[in-house]
C-alpha cells in the first residue's frame, strides 16, 4: 500500500539533501541508489536542490519504494545518529545467538 499524501513543500528556493530526502521519506544512501539505477541526476550534483526539482521528486515518489526500508526510515538512535537499517539489526541478532549457542553448548 502506497501513501499518495506528499507534505506540503516548504517555500523556499534551495533544500540541502537532507532536507530533500527528509520531504521525500527516503534516506541519502537510499536516494544516490536510486539515482544510480536510474541512470537519473537530479540537481546539480551538490547537496543544493531547487524547490523544482523536490516537487518533481515527490511526483516520483513511488518509484522510490523499492529503495527504502521502511523499518528505520527517519528514526534516530538517542544520539541523534541515524538509526540501524533492518540489516543491521539482523547481523546484530545473528551474532547474539551464534553467542547464545557457543554458551550454551559449554
Amino acid at each position: 500500500m502506497t501513501n499518495n499524501a506528499n507534505p506540503a513543500v516548504p517555500a523556499q528556493r534551495y533544500f540541502t539533501l537532507d532536507e530533500m530526502c527528509a520531504l521525500l521519506q527516503i534516506s541519502p544512501a537510499q536516494f544516490a541508489r536510486w539515482q544510480q539505477e536510474h541512470g537519473i541526476v537530479i540537481g546539480y550534483g551538490g547537496d543544493r536542490y531547487t524547490r523544482a526539482d523536490v516537487v518533481k521528486l515527490l511526483k516520483l515518489k513511488d518509484t522510490f519504494l523499492p529503495y527504502t526500508d521502511s523499518f528505520s526510515q527517519g528514526l534516530q538512535a538517542a544520539d541523534g545518529q541515524p538509526a540501524a537499517d533492518a540489516e543491521e539489526i539482523r547481523v546484530g541478532l545473528k551474532n547474539v545467538l551464534a553467542d547464545l549457542e557457543n554458551a550454551l553448548s559449554h
